[in-house]
């Protein structure tokens, strides 16, 4: 008769429906019968109304009976499938998930509307058809990168909502994090009344990279005869269809198996931008989804809001083209680019916004431990030679330096009036000893973000160095312990680098097998042995046995300490003799330790921007790509003498150039870009593949691709807990009309 129970375990309280009966029984046995004269005149009385009596009373017990009984079913709140001859009189209320795809390839349009208009036309008919009176309940979710819940109450409340969602994200579709959102509420009803009104429907275009996932997206690293991992996307849905629940998917994509698109999938600086009035290379890559070629593509590169000549190329189908264009920026700091292409049928993916950021110059100063008139013996000569040379008429040499030198001797960094929070690297060339005073202000300056390299020689005294500048527990700024010189005479024998972190900004430069010799082949003849600490990380070592190090990195809170153990003048090594070695060495040392000083200004969708200023920030504003300006909410934090760290910005939910304003100051541009290479492949699974994906998954709805559908409809069960209510009391109504009756006739018979 039922198809099931909401809560079988109530259905034991039918069994109170003896109640009645057993009382019934117990009252009868109360009674002993005994015969005395004048009961012969009531029995013959009796015998005329017996058989009355018994069907009055019989008819009063199974009323009773049955109010208890139907009472008892209700409560446990049995179901039947919408086929069963018992459906026409079911409580059926329906509880609506409707999850809305909006990521960015939804705002393909095939004509006047896109495939998001469409989503939404079909989500306010799902909803409208609910009934809020019959208390029915309704979820919407917008699903892109991070679900959102914006109805979690009433159909009329999630109808409203709808008319709100104008336009789709610029982010890409995560399906698992949307059906956890799912799954997570379908849990809550597993606990409480249970899932067998739960219907889930899957509004989308069907786009295959968001049905079939990368099982590399996993992390998950598998070894030879090990199973792969499960997506997160299949792991969602094994737990609904543990749930007894299915995905009704309603396809309103284009009817394409590979719909054509063009997409601007890269816009970057080629190599490292040196400085201004310096050439890059900027690089536009250009990607076509679509089944066909496509020739005479037109593209443009936007260069702070100036256009570049038009270009034009082929790309062919389902491959890219890539145009490297040289540009030449005056001034340092940042510059907006924009790449263009002619619009589309999926325009938010035909324009691509960056920022490149000239650096600044580097300040770096230079403590020359060892003076020398000797040019071949002095290190801080060598150093600045290579970090500033002198321009003369040598007109080839950029007007604007890369770095900014200084030089000053050891006592001077004990000094107030010096100002280290103007420094962004200070390196101590052979310095035999610093005073306490220095020792302190350089810990200050370092761990307030800026670098510190130490180059060793003749004049240091590890006695010293390990008395101020080392500590075992890392408390110090040295990031080794010194232990004594390995000298050799130049005649006899020589050390070579044997091996260095090629990947490390530092010594990337000689990772090219052109390069590496300049490195490697250097003879040294003298460098001091090490004890690096365990977090310090050792980038070169030498070629002896213990395989000594001879660059050594450390970070010291928020900046960072290097330790060249041997020198930079020709004391202990011939670098200094090879240009070719010395000054990409010296410059990518000193590049990699100052390290960027702004924040990365190139975002995806959606991730936050922080930076750090050197002055107090005052009435943060955001300017979007739509041109309004909103308040930043917070307040800017101290982060170091001199810098403040700004409060994260979140509101990136849209692709395009950005500004954060500040009163008083220049303000900061960053870019935020799209995930082009996964989202604007608008490549689509057909409607007989979506249910091989997973048996939980299954078509509903209308589709824009025109597959044979599935209405969703059979599965739905009907509640029937509302008609034995009606039945229970009805019973009890009964009941109590049917006994007064009876008193009543019974008192007035003769």
């Amino acid at each position: 008769m039922f198809d099931g129970f909401i809560h079988p375990g109530l259905v034991i309280g039918t069994a109170l429906a003896a109640v009645p009966l057993l009382i019934h029984l117990l009252n009868r046995q109360r009674f002993k019968p005994l015969s005395w004269a004048a009961m012969r005149f009531v029995e013959a009385a009796y015998r005329k109304t017996r058989r009355r009596a018994r069907l009055e009373n019989l008819l009063l017990l199974l009323l009773r009976m049955g109010a208890v009984a139907l009472l008892a079913l209700a409560v446990s709140r049995p179901y039947v499938g919408a086929r069963s001859a018992l459906a026409g009189v079911t409580q059926s209320r329906r509880d609506l998930v409707v999850v809305l795809d909006a990521s960015y390839s939804t705002g393909w349009r095939d004509g006047v509307r896109s495939v998001f208009e469409l989503e939404l036309e079909r989500a306010r008919a799902l909803l409208s058809s609910l009934d809020e009176q019959r208390g029915d309940r309704a979820r919407l979710i917008v699903a892109a990168s991070t679900p959102r819940r914006l109805s979690w109450r009433s159909p009329a409340e999630a109808i409203d909502l709808l008319d709100t969602l104008g336009a789709p994200t610029d982010e890409p579709l995560d399906l698992a994090a949307a059906l956890g959102e799912v799954r997570s509420y379908a849990e809550e009803l597993a606990r409480g009344e249970g899932t067998g009104n739960l219907e889930i429907h899957l509004i989308t275009d069907l786009q295959r990279s968001s049905f079939t996932p990368d099982v590399r997206a996993t992390g998950a690293a598998t070894r030879p005869g090990e199973p792969a991992p499960v997506p997160r996307l299949f792991e969602e849905l094994d737990r609904l269809k543990t749930l007894g629940l299915e995905v009704w998917v309603e396809d309103l994509g284009a009817s394409d198996a590979f719909p054509a698109n063009l997409a601007v999938t890269e816009l970057a600086a080629q190599g490292r931008v040196l400085g201004p009035d310096q050439p890059v290379d900027i690089v536009v890559r250009v990607d076509n989804f679509g089944a066909t070629s496509r020739s005479g593509v037109r593209l443009v590169l936007e260069v702070d809001g100036e256009r570049r000549p038009l270009r034009t190329l082929e790309v062919p189908a389902r491959g890219s083209a890539r145009v490297v264009l040289s540009e030449t920026f005056s001034a340092r700091g940042p510059h907006r680019l924009r790449a263009l292409l002619e619009a589309d049928a999926l325009p938010v993916d035909d324009s691509r916004a960056a920022i490149v950021v000239v650096p600044p110059a580097v300040r770096v100063l230079l403590v020359d431990g060892a003076p020398s008139t000797d040019i071949s013996r002095d290190e801080v000569g060598y150093l600045g030679a290579v970090l500033e040379p002198v321009r003369g008429d040598d007109q080839s040499l950029p007007a604007a330096a890369p770095f900014e030198v200084g030089v000053v001797d050891p006592a001077r960094l004990a000094e107030s009036d010096l100002d280290l929070g103007a420094i962004d690297v200070i390196w101590l060339a052979n310095v035999e000893n610093l005073l306490p005073k220095a020792v302190e202000r350089l810990e200050a300056r370092v761990a307030a973000g800026a670098a510190l390299i130490f180059s060793l020689g003749d004049r240091v005294d590890p006695l010293a160095y390990s008395d101020r500048l080392f500590g075992a527990d890392g408390s110090r700024l040295l990031p080794a312990e010194l232990l004594s010189r390995s000298l050799a005479p130049r005649d006899e024998r020589y050390r070579r680098i044997q091996e260095f972190e090629a990947t490390h900004p530092a010594l990337s430069f000689f990772a090219d097998e052109r390069w590496k010799p300049l490195l490697t082949e250097v003879p040294f003849y003298g460098f001091f042995e090490t004890r690096p600490l365990a977090d310090a990380r050792v980038l070169a070592r030498f070629d002896d046995g213990p395989r000594s190090p001879a660059l050594i990195e450390r970070a010291f809170d928020r900046g960072r300490v290097f330790l060249w153990t041997s020198t930079i003048d020709t004391d202990w090594t011939r670098m200094p003799e090879s240009p070719r070695t010395l000054v990409p060495f010296v410059h990518e040392l000193v590049r990699s330790a100052a390290g960027s000083r702004e924040a990365d200004p190139n975002l995806p969708v959606g991730a936050p921007f922080s930076a750090r200023v050197e002055t107090f920030p005052r009435k943060l504003a955001l300017l979007a790509p739509d041109g309004t300006r909103r308040p930043i909410l917070g307040e800017a934090t101290p982060a170091g003498p001199g810098h403040w760290q700004l409060p994260a910005v979140t509101t990136t939910e849209r692709a395009g150039h950005y500004q954060l304003e500040m009163e008083g100051r220049a303000g900061l541009l960053f870019a935020v870009g799209l995930d082009a290479l996964r989202e604007s492949d608008l490549a689509r699974i057909s409607g007989a593949e979506l249910p091989g994906l997973h048996s939980a998954l299954r078509l509903s709805g209308a589709t824009g691709g025109g597959a044979a559908l599935d209405d969703g409809r059979d599965d739905q069960r009907g509640e029937l807990w509302r008609a034995l209510a009606i039945l229970a009391l009805a019973c009890v109504v009964l009941e109590t009309l049917w006994a007064a009756w009876i008193g009543r006739a019974r008192s007035t018979r003769p």
